[in-house]
Protein backbone atom coordinates (compact mmCIF):
# COMPACT_ATOMS: atom_id res chain seq x y z
CA UNK A 1 0.00 0.00 0.00
CA UNK A 2 0.86 3.43 -0.44
CA UNK A 3 1.93 6.25 1.67
CA UNK A 4 -1.50 7.94 0.50
CA UNK A 5 -3.64 5.00 1.68
CA UNK A 6 -1.63 5.51 5.46
CA UNK A 7 -2.25 9.22 5.26
CA UNK A 8 -5.89 8.63 4.31
CA UNK A 9 -6.56 6.47 6.99
CA UNK A 10 -5.03 9.18 9.68
CA UNK A 11 -6.85 11.80 7.98
CA UNK A 12 -10.20 10.25 8.67
CA UNK A 13 -9.05 9.58 12.04
CA UNK A 14 -9.03 13.32 12.39
CA UNK A 15 -12.35 13.57 11.38
CA UNK A 16 -14.04 11.00 13.63
CA UNK A 17 -11.88 12.82 16.53
CA UNK A 18 -13.28 16.38 15.47
CA UNK A 19 -16.99 14.67 15.40
CA UNK A 20 -16.03 12.91 19.01
CA UNK A 21 -14.46 16.30 20.56
CA UNK A 22 -10.87 14.49 20.81
CA UNK A 23 -8.32 16.92 20.46
CA UNK A 24 -5.26 14.54 20.30
CA UNK A 25 -4.94 10.69 20.41
CA UNK A 26 -1.86 8.70 21.24
CA UNK A 27 -1.46 5.25 19.16
CA UNK A 28 0.53 2.92 20.25
CA UNK A 29 -0.38 -1.18 19.76
CA UNK A 30 1.80 -2.47 17.17
CA UNK A 31 -1.43 -3.01 14.53
CA UNK A 32 -2.80 0.39 14.97
CA UNK A 33 1.05 1.98 14.36
CA UNK A 34 1.05 0.19 11.45
CA UNK A 35 -2.33 0.90 10.27
CA UNK A 36 -2.08 4.39 9.70
CA UNK A 37 2.18 4.13 8.56
CA UNK A 38 2.97 1.32 7.25
CA UNK A 39 5.49 0.44 9.75
CA UNK A 40 5.39 -2.80 11.38
CA UNK A 41 7.47 -1.98 14.76
CA UNK A 42 7.45 -3.81 18.06
CA UNK A 43 9.26 -1.43 20.60
CA UNK A 44 9.85 -4.05 23.15
CA UNK A 45 9.37 -2.86 26.78
CA UNK A 46 10.03 1.35 25.31
CA UNK A 47 7.65 3.96 24.75
CA UNK A 48 6.29 4.11 21.10
CA UNK A 49 3.37 6.28 20.51
CA UNK A 50 1.84 8.20 17.22
CA UNK A 51 0.26 11.56 17.93
CA UNK A 52 -2.85 12.20 16.18
CA UNK A 53 -3.59 15.14 16.38
CA UNK A 54 -6.71 17.60 15.71
CA UNK A 55 -6.13 20.32 12.53
CA UNK A 56 -2.03 19.80 12.88
CA UNK A 57 0.39 16.95 11.49
CA UNK A 58 0.89 13.44 13.15
CA UNK A 59 4.20 12.72 15.21
CA UNK A 60 5.98 9.82 15.99
CA UNK A 61 7.71 9.65 19.43
CA UNK A 62 9.86 6.73 19.55
CA UNK A 63 13.56 5.35 20.59
CA UNK A 64 16.46 6.80 18.57
CA UNK A 65 17.54 3.16 17.69
CA UNK A 66 14.50 2.56 15.80
CA UNK A 67 15.71 5.43 12.89
CA UNK A 68 15.72 3.60 10.44
CA UNK A 69 12.67 1.90 11.09
CA UNK A 70 10.10 4.96 11.15
CA UNK A 71 12.94 7.10 8.09
CA UNK A 72 10.68 6.64 5.09
CA UNK A 73 7.42 6.60 6.16
CA UNK A 74 6.45 10.05 6.19
CA UNK A 75 5.58 11.13 9.67
CA UNK A 76 7.84 13.71 11.71
CA UNK A 77 9.45 12.00 14.07
CA UNK A 78 10.96 12.74 17.60
CA UNK A 79 13.68 10.02 18.52
CA UNK A 80 14.36 9.90 22.57
CA UNK A 81 17.41 8.30 23.86
CA UNK A 82 17.55 5.05 26.21
CA UNK A 83 18.06 7.21 29.89
CA UNK A 84 16.10 10.44 28.70
CA UNK A 85 12.57 10.67 30.07
CA UNK A 86 10.27 9.87 26.85
CA UNK A 87 7.47 11.03 28.26
CA UNK A 88 8.30 14.51 28.19
CA UNK A 89 8.75 13.96 24.39
CA UNK A 90 5.41 13.22 24.03
CA UNK A 91 3.96 16.10 26.07
CA UNK A 92 6.38 18.35 24.29
CA UNK A 93 4.00 17.38 21.38
CA UNK A 94 0.77 17.68 23.13
CA UNK A 95 1.00 20.44 25.18
CA UNK A 96 -1.94 19.34 27.46
CA UNK A 97 -4.37 16.87 28.04
CA UNK A 98 -7.30 18.59 27.36
CA UNK A 99 -9.29 16.07 25.18
CA UNK A 100 -6.51 13.46 25.30
CA UNK A 101 -7.25 9.47 24.07
CA UNK A 102 -5.15 6.53 24.26
CA UNK A 103 -6.08 3.31 22.84
CA UNK A 104 -6.42 0.75 25.02
CA UNK A 105 -3.28 -1.43 24.53
CA UNK A 106 -0.92 0.89 25.87
CA UNK A 107 0.48 -0.80 29.00
CA UNK A 108 -0.29 1.05 32.39
CA UNK A 109 3.47 2.12 33.35
CA UNK A 110 3.27 4.09 30.38
CA UNK A 111 -0.27 5.96 30.96
CA UNK A 112 1.02 6.59 34.72
CA UNK A 113 4.46 8.20 33.58
CA UNK A 114 2.61 10.38 31.06
CA UNK A 115 0.10 11.24 33.56
CA UNK A 116 2.92 12.02 35.60
CA UNK A 117 4.60 14.42 32.86
CA UNK A 118 1.58 16.02 32.60
CA UNK A 119 0.97 17.05 35.89
CA UNK A 120 -2.49 15.54 35.50
CA UNK A 121 -4.63 13.61 38.47
CA UNK A 122 -6.70 12.15 35.69
CA UNK A 123 -6.19 9.61 33.08
CA UNK A 124 -6.95 10.36 29.08
CA UNK A 125 -10.20 8.75 27.50
CA UNK A 126 -10.02 5.27 25.58
CA UNK A 127 -9.67 6.13 22.00
CA UNK A 128 -10.59 2.18 21.25
CA UNK A 129 -13.74 3.13 20.40
CA UNK A 130 -12.66 5.54 17.49
CA UNK A 131 -10.27 3.30 16.32
CA UNK A 132 -12.38 0.10 16.22
CA UNK A 133 -14.65 2.30 13.96
CA UNK A 134 -11.87 2.64 11.83
CA UNK A 135 -10.65 -0.83 12.07
CA UNK A 136 -13.55 -3.14 11.50
CA UNK A 137 -14.51 -1.92 7.83
CA UNK A 138 -11.43 -2.95 5.86
CA UNK A 139 -10.70 -1.48 2.53
CA UNK A 140 -10.19 -3.30 -0.61
CA UNK A 141 -6.51 -4.16 -0.08
CA UNK A 142 -7.08 -5.59 3.54
CA UNK A 143 -9.46 -7.80 2.62
CA UNK A 144 -7.18 -9.22 -0.20
CA UNK A 145 -4.51 -9.42 2.02
CA UNK A 146 -6.69 -11.85 4.70
CA UNK A 147 -8.41 -13.67 1.90
CA UNK A 148 -4.54 -14.77 1.08
CA UNK A 149 -3.92 -15.86 4.20
CA UNK A 150 -7.32 -17.44 4.84
CA UNK A 151 -6.24 -19.44 1.06
CA UNK A 152 -3.05 -20.17 2.89
CA UNK A 153 -4.92 -21.29 6.27
CA UNK A 154 -7.19 -23.81 4.13
CA UNK A 155 -3.97 -25.22 2.46
CA UNK A 156 -2.24 -25.89 5.97
CA UNK A 157 -5.20 -27.33 8.04
CA UNK A 158 -5.34 -29.62 5.03
CA UNK A 159 -2.03 -30.86 4.63
CA UNK A 160 -1.98 -31.11 8.74
CA UNK A 161 -4.94 -33.55 8.01
CA UNK A 162 -3.57 -35.94 6.15
CA UNK A 163 -0.32 -36.27 8.83
CA UNK A 164 -2.47 -37.25 11.68
CA UNK A 165 -2.50 -40.76 12.99
CA UNK A 166 -3.55 -42.29 15.98
CA UNK A 167 -0.40 -42.12 18.71
CA UNK A 168 0.94 -38.46 17.32
CA UNK A 169 1.10 -36.31 19.98
CA UNK A 170 -1.14 -33.10 20.64
CA UNK A 171 2.47 -31.48 20.36
CA UNK A 172 3.49 -33.03 17.67
CA UNK A 173 1.12 -32.22 15.31
CA UNK A 174 1.22 -28.46 16.88
CA UNK A 175 5.40 -28.03 15.34
CA UNK A 176 3.78 -29.96 12.60
CA UNK A 177 1.58 -26.73 11.24
CA UNK A 178 4.26 -24.15 12.65
CA UNK A 179 6.36 -26.02 9.76
CA UNK A 180 3.86 -26.21 7.61
CA UNK A 181 2.97 -22.29 8.08
CA UNK A 182 6.69 -21.72 7.36
CA UNK A 183 6.35 -23.81 3.84
CA UNK A 184 3.06 -21.90 3.03
CA UNK A 185 5.18 -18.34 3.28
CA UNK A 186 4.09 -16.93 6.96
CA UNK A 187 7.23 -16.34 9.18
CA UNK A 188 5.06 -17.24 12.20
CA UNK A 189 1.42 -18.10 13.60
CA UNK A 190 -1.14 -16.17 13.97
CA UNK A 191 -1.94 -17.20 17.64
CA UNK A 192 -0.50 -20.28 19.40
CA UNK A 193 -1.98 -23.24 17.26
CA UNK A 194 -4.81 -25.31 19.77
CA UNK A 195 -4.73 -29.18 18.63
CA UNK A 196 -7.46 -31.52 21.27
CA UNK A 197 -8.01 -34.61 21.04
CA UNK A 198 -11.32 -36.55 22.63
CA UNK A 199 -11.42 -35.26 26.10
CA UNK A 200 -9.27 -32.59 25.64
CA UNK A 201 -11.40 -31.32 22.82
CA UNK A 202 -13.97 -30.52 25.28
CA UNK A 203 -11.64 -27.64 26.46
CA UNK A 204 -12.18 -25.08 23.81
CA UNK A 205 -8.34 -23.32 24.55
CA UNK A 206 -6.74 -26.65 25.48
CA UNK A 207 -3.16 -26.16 24.67
CA UNK A 208 -1.33 -29.09 22.99
CA UNK A 209 0.26 -31.16 25.33
CA UNK A 210 1.78 -34.68 25.38
CA UNK A 211 -1.25 -36.12 24.58
CA UNK A 212 -1.66 -38.77 22.07
CA UNK A 213 -4.64 -38.21 19.39
CA UNK A 214 -6.94 -41.04 20.00
CA UNK A 215 -8.38 -43.36 18.21
CA UNK A 216 -11.89 -43.10 17.26
CA UNK A 217 -12.46 -39.71 18.29
CA UNK A 218 -12.41 -36.31 17.24
CA UNK A 219 -9.39 -33.95 16.92
CA UNK A 220 -10.21 -29.98 17.06
CA UNK A 221 -7.11 -27.96 15.16
CA UNK A 222 -7.51 -24.65 15.57
CA UNK A 223 -4.85 -22.52 13.61
CA UNK A 224 -3.85 -19.42 11.90
CA UNK A 225 -1.01 -17.62 9.88
CA UNK A 226 -0.18 -14.37 8.26
CA UNK A 227 -0.08 -12.55 5.15
CA UNK A 228 1.60 -8.83 4.98
CA UNK A 229 0.71 -8.67 8.65
CA UNK A 230 -3.27 -9.82 8.39
CA UNK A 231 -4.23 -13.00 10.38
CA UNK A 232 -6.13 -15.78 9.37
CA UNK A 233 -8.29 -18.23 11.75
CA UNK A 234 -9.76 -21.69 10.79
CA UNK A 235 -10.91 -24.65 12.85
CA UNK A 236 -11.62 -27.98 11.45
CA UNK A 237 -12.36 -30.77 13.60
CA UNK A 238 -11.39 -34.27 12.31
CA UNK A 239 -12.39 -37.73 13.45
CA UNK A 240 -9.77 -40.22 13.63
CA UNK A 241 -11.18 -43.92 13.07
CA UNK A 242 -14.80 -44.51 13.30
CA UNK A 243 -16.81 -41.97 15.15
CA UNK A 244 -20.18 -43.25 17.12
CA UNK A 245 -23.56 -41.87 16.51
CA UNK A 246 -23.45 -39.17 19.32
CA UNK A 247 -19.75 -37.75 17.41
CA UNK A 248 -22.12 -37.56 13.74
CA UNK A 249 -24.95 -35.99 15.42
CA UNK A 250 -23.33 -33.39 17.25
CA UNK A 251 -21.13 -32.99 14.28
CA UNK A 252 -23.61 -31.89 12.15
CA UNK A 253 -25.53 -29.89 14.34
CA UNK A 254 -22.11 -27.53 14.94
CA UNK A 255 -21.71 -27.85 11.06
CA UNK A 256 -25.96 -26.59 10.74
CA UNK A 257 -25.35 -23.81 13.20
CA UNK A 258 -22.09 -22.32 11.65
CA UNK A 259 -23.69 -22.34 8.27
CA UNK A 260 -27.00 -20.97 9.82
CA UNK A 261 -24.73 -17.72 11.42
CA UNK A 262 -23.14 -17.66 7.70
CA UNK A 263 -26.44 -17.31 5.75
CA UNK A 264 -27.84 -15.01 8.68
CA UNK A 265 -24.84 -12.73 8.57
CA UNK A 266 -25.55 -9.42 6.58
CA UNK A 267 -25.48 -5.80 5.75
CA UNK A 268 -28.18 -4.36 8.98
CA UNK A 269 -28.40 -7.46 10.98
CA UNK A 270 -27.09 -7.32 14.54
CA UNK A 271 -24.07 -9.07 15.55
CA UNK A 272 -25.99 -10.40 18.50
CA UNK A 273 -29.01 -11.83 15.74
CA UNK A 274 -26.13 -13.59 14.60
CA UNK A 275 -25.07 -15.08 17.77
CA UNK A 276 -28.55 -16.03 18.59
CA UNK A 277 -29.16 -17.97 15.09
CA UNK A 278 -26.14 -19.88 15.74
CA UNK A 279 -27.06 -20.50 19.39
CA UNK A 280 -31.02 -21.34 18.19
CA UNK A 281 -30.01 -24.61 16.01
CA UNK A 282 -27.50 -25.82 18.61
CA UNK A 283 -30.00 -25.61 21.84
CA UNK A 284 -33.24 -26.83 19.73
CA UNK A 285 -31.02 -29.99 19.39
CA UNK A 286 -30.10 -30.27 23.12
CA UNK A 287 -26.65 -28.98 23.41
CA UNK A 288 -27.21 -25.56 23.84
CA UNK A 289 -25.46 -25.55 27.89
CA UNK A 290 -22.40 -26.92 26.04
CA UNK A 291 -21.57 -24.24 23.48
CA UNK A 292 -19.90 -22.08 25.96
CA UNK A 293 -18.44 -19.37 24.05
CA UNK A 294 -19.25 -16.01 21.65
CA UNK A 295 -20.26 -17.20 18.33
CA UNK A 296 -17.31 -15.78 16.54
CA UNK A 297 -14.56 -12.10 16.26
CA UNK A 298 -13.20 -9.89 14.13
CA UNK A 299 -10.03 -10.73 12.28
CA UNK A 300 -7.85 -8.27 11.08
CA UNK A 301 -4.47 -6.98 12.22
CA UNK A 302 -5.14 -8.32 14.95
CA UNK A 303 -6.31 -11.96 15.83
CA UNK A 304 -9.19 -10.95 18.01
CA UNK A 305 -10.71 -7.55 16.97
CA UNK A 306 -13.89 -6.20 16.62
CA UNK A 307 -16.84 -6.46 15.78
CA UNK A 308 -17.47 -9.55 18.31
CA UNK A 309 -20.28 -11.50 17.15
CA UNK A 310 -22.20 -12.01 20.61
CA UNK A 311 -25.30 -12.16 22.16
CA UNK A 312 -26.16 -8.38 23.21
CA UNK A 313 -24.14 -6.72 20.92
CA UNK A 314 -26.49 -4.49 19.16
CA UNK A 315 -23.80 -3.27 16.38
CA UNK A 316 -25.03 -3.80 12.98
CA UNK A 317 -23.08 -5.22 9.93
CA UNK A 318 -21.81 -3.41 7.42
CA UNK A 319 -20.11 -4.45 4.42
CA UNK A 320 -16.08 -4.48 4.74
CA UNK A 321 -16.15 -6.09 8.11
CA UNK A 322 -14.37 -9.65 8.29
CA UNK A 323 -15.66 -12.13 11.22
CA UNK A 324 -15.35 -15.83 12.19
CA UNK A 325 -18.15 -17.78 12.93
CA UNK A 326 -17.52 -20.83 14.74
CA UNK A 327 -19.58 -22.18 17.00
CA UNK A 328 -18.78 -25.40 19.23
CA UNK A 329 -20.17 -27.96 21.16
CA UNK A 330 -17.70 -29.30 24.17
CA UNK A 331 -18.88 -32.29 25.93
CA UNK A 332 -17.22 -32.86 29.05
CA UNK A 333 -15.20 -35.96 29.63
CA UNK A 334 -15.95 -36.99 25.35
CA UNK A 335 -15.13 -34.79 23.26
CA UNK A 336 -15.57 -31.55 21.44
CA UNK A 337 -16.69 -30.26 17.93
CA UNK A 338 -15.65 -27.04 16.68
CA UNK A 339 -15.69 -25.59 13.15
CA UNK A 340 -14.47 -22.26 11.95
CA UNK A 341 -14.33 -20.23 9.13
CA UNK A 342 -14.08 -16.23 8.29
CA UNK A 343 -16.40 -14.34 6.25
CA UNK A 344 -16.40 -10.82 4.88
CA UNK A 345 -19.55 -8.63 4.48
CA UNK A 346 -20.38 -7.43 1.29
CA UNK A 347 -23.97 -6.20 0.05
CA UNK A 348 -25.97 -9.56 -0.70
CA UNK A 349 -24.24 -11.30 2.68
CA UNK A 350 -21.51 -12.89 3.90
CA UNK A 351 -18.53 -14.72 1.65
CA UNK A 352 -16.32 -16.86 3.25
CA UNK A 353 -12.63 -16.63 2.99
CA UNK A 354 -12.75 -20.48 3.62
CA UNK A 355 -13.08 -23.37 0.94
CA UNK A 356 -11.05 -25.98 3.12
CA UNK A 357 -13.94 -28.64 3.15
CA UNK A 358 -16.31 -29.47 6.15
CA UNK A 359 -19.05 -31.50 5.45
CA UNK A 360 -19.39 -34.69 7.78
CA UNK A 361 -17.87 -37.02 5.28
CA UNK A 362 -15.02 -34.33 4.25
CA UNK A 363 -13.51 -35.11 8.47
CA UNK A 364 -13.08 -38.63 8.62
CA UNK A 365 -9.71 -39.71 8.17
CA UNK A 366 -9.71 -43.23 8.86
CA UNK A 367 -7.45 -44.98 11.37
Amino acid sequence: MTKDVYAARRQRMEQLMTERGAKSTLVTSVPGVYYFTGVWLEPGERLNALVLRRGEDPVWVTAEMFQEETAACGVETYYFRDGENPYERVVSVLGSAAGLLVDGQWPARHVFGLAAALGQNTLPGNADALLDELRTRKDAEEIEALERASQMADQVVQQLAARLRPGMTEQAAAETLAQLWREAGSAKMSFPPIVASGPMGAAPHHDPDETPLLLDTTVIVDTGGLYRHYCSDITRTFVLGRPDKEMEEVYKVVLAAQKAGIAAARPGVALGEVDACVRRVITEAGYGAYFTHRTGHGVGLDIHEAPFVMAGNEQVLEPGMVMSIEPGVYLPGKFGVRIEDLVVIEEQGARSLNQAPKEWEDVLLGG
